[in-house]
């Protein structure tokens, strides 16, 4: 049974609908997650962009009796509710939930007050295929405004901090790319 899928914008499909088309013609294209929104194929079993859960013979990775209540964006497993979780309607594991922030559809895999420092991180991370994007709550991400208001945290990490963000499925490689470059933070 799947749920959690819109089929051409509506969610399931009326008897009304199956006369106005044949289901076997319905292209992947139409189909959408309910929660994210995003076009999923048809032999999915989970959402990539928010790791929302089509079928229900999808168990945990490591409670194996128990169905799936996610499947991590990140590493791409099945979690039960106890083993993950959701963060900004994103469904990440445990491990991964408390290593990385969440932005935008995005993971922030490396961040500093430095500008040069943050564009390095961001040209390396080029350089090995990957999609980087530098985010930063301040207007000017060239203005160095910790030497003139000084540090200051929010959280785990300073608020004037330049994140730099990936998508999902390129975190794991970041994670090794900036290890080998003694830059993981």
């Amino acid at each position: 049974m799947q749920h959690g899928l819109r089929v051409g914008g509506s969610v399931g499909v009326s008897l009304k609908d199956k006369k106005v088309f044949d289901m076997a013609k319905v292209q992947q294209s139409d189909l959408t997650c309910d929660r994210c929104g995003e076009s999923v194929n048809r032999e999915e079993t989970f959402c990539r962009s928010c790791g929302t859960v089509f079928s229900d013979q999808l168990r945990c990775s490591v409670h194996h009796s128990v169905e799936a209540a996610g499947v991590c964006v990140i590493c791409s497993k099945p979690f039960c509710k106890t083993c993950g979780g959701d963060t900004n309607k994103i469904f990440l594991c445990d491990p991964h939930f408390a290593e990385y922030e969440v932005h935008e559809g995005m993971a922030r895999v490396f961040g500093c007050t430095d500008n040069v420092q943050a564009q390095f991180v961001t040209t390396c991370l080029e350089q090995a295929g990957l999609h980087p994007f530098l985010y930063s709550r301040m207007s000017n991400p060239g203005a160095d405004l910790v030497a003139i208001i000084g540090p200051r945290n929010f959280g785990r990490h300073p608020i004037v901090e330049l994140k730099v963000l990936l998508p999902f499925s390129e975190v794991l490689n970041a994670k090794k790319t900036l290890s080998e470059l003694d830059l993981d933070k």
